[in-house]
């Protein structure tokens, strides 16, 4: 009888590492100029580089953000770079990086939990073409595919309470609306960047003209 219970104690203390292991970060000491919060760095990246105007991030192989929606499978180990965001905010990016595989990803991100998350993608399609993507996941990911880009693309997350959209430019002035929707977030609610490379050997996700505000917009469709 005693040893059953500290077989089960210590089964229940391994589960706890693991639960806690998921959701160790690593507080960066660089910061970004236009983002006034620390930056905590999520699934071990190959490495990363962050300075006051650009980070970088390289994943590794086989990795990923998404649950599938035949819901077979969660995939959680794409390396992000995250802070805690402020009720209301503006982020927006230059994103880029070499595609050469399909999956391949650099993405903004917010990020609450493993089941309530979403990601707006600069991806290499099953065409092989860069190409805008979203992604939102409550529960199951609804993945959409929105169009072609260029070697590069300006992104931009706005949130309003639990109201989101996302912005894209080919030229940094004239925007397109590309997804406008909810989700229910708490407090605990993470912003940021992320890089995957699911087919590939690996990916580097380039995130430059990096700003940030803790404003969203009076028009949640029209960031012009």
């Amino acid at each position: 009888m005693k040893t059953a219970l500290t077989s089960s104690r210590i089964g229940i203390l391994f589960t706890f590492i693991l639960i806690a292991g998921s959701l160790f970060a690593q507080q960066s000491e660089q910061q970004v100029k236009s983002i006034p919060y620390k930056l905590e760095v999520y699934n071990n990246p190959i490495s990363y580089v962050i300075n006051d105007s650009e980070i970088k991030i390289t994943s590794g192989e086989k990795t990923n953000l998404f649950n599938n929606p035949n819901g077979k499978s969660n995939v959680h180990n794409a390396p992000m770079i995250l802070f805690k965001a402020d009720t209301d905010f503006t982020l927006s990016a230059k994103v880029t990086g070499d595609l050469k595989f399909i999956y391949d990803v650099a993405a903004l991100v917010i990020y609450q939990d493993e089941y309530t998350w979403a990601k707006f993608c600069y991806e290499n399609s099953v065409l092989k073409e860069p190409t805008i993507v979203s992604v939102v996941t409550r529960s199951l990911s609804d993945d959409c595919n929105s169009e072609k880009a260029r070697s590069f693309a300006y992104l931009s997350i706005v949130k309003k309470d639990n109201e989101f959209s996302f912005f894209y430019s080919e030229d940094n002035k004239s925007w397109k609306m590309i997804r406008n929707f909810h989700l229910d977030t708490t407090a605990d609610l993470k912003v940021g960047f992320a890089a995957h490379g699911s087919r590939g050997t690996g990916f580097t996700g380039i995130f430059s003209e990096i700003k940030y505000q803790n404003k969203a917009l009076s028009d949640m469709r029209d960031i012009n």
